[in-house]
């Protein structure tokens, strides 16, 4: 299997995401740290963005992007945020731990930007839910993520990353 897992959700024709293999180098870079934050419990993505951070901004990725950082990243009075976002590129970087419900509002985030042209969702392969529980996050994900054309095509491209 290839790690990390990755598949486009929508892929508008040519518009493929030009840094998808570089991200998923550095995820692979650092793959014992984000599987490590991933299989443990209360962990936060916020951890897994640190770990990402040195390698994200080396390939040009902002952290921690608002309208208070970019301007244009979402209409005034709009207090989104999103994890990392590289300017010339236009491409958006969100990091989920296990929470379906913040999956749909990163989507939400990605369209309703006027500078995101590519989104990347970075979801767990596996989301552990205490020491026995444990569900397909990343095949949940995608599931949960179809039939949206109308959404998608705000955009340029989706890709769902699995680590």
């Amino acid at each position: 299997m290839t790690y990390p897992q990755y598949v486009y959700v929508y892929c508008s024709s040519g518009a493929e995401n030009t840094l998808l293999q570089q991200l998923c180098q550095a995820v692979r870079r650092n793959r014992q740290a984000v599987q490590e934050i991933r299989n443990t419990p209360y962990r936060k993505s916020l951890d897994v963005e640190r770990v990402l951070l040195h390698d994200l901004q080396e390939l040009g990725f902002i952290h921690s992007v608002t309208n208070k950082k970019l301007k244009a990243m979402f209409r005034p009075g709009v207090n989104f945020e999103v994890d990392f976002y590289h300017p010339q590129m236009q491409i958006a970087v969100e990091i989920e731990k296990g929470e379906i419900n913040n999956v749909w509002k990163n989507v939400i985030k990605f369209a309703e930007s006027m500078v995101i042209q590519h989104g990347v969702l970075l979801v767990p392969i596996i989301r552990h839910e205490g020491t026995e529980n444990q569900s397909e996050f990343y095949n949940n994900t995608i599931k949960k993520l179809g039939n949206m054309e109308r959404v998608y095509a705000l955009m340029s491209s989706l890709v769902i990353v699995g680590y």
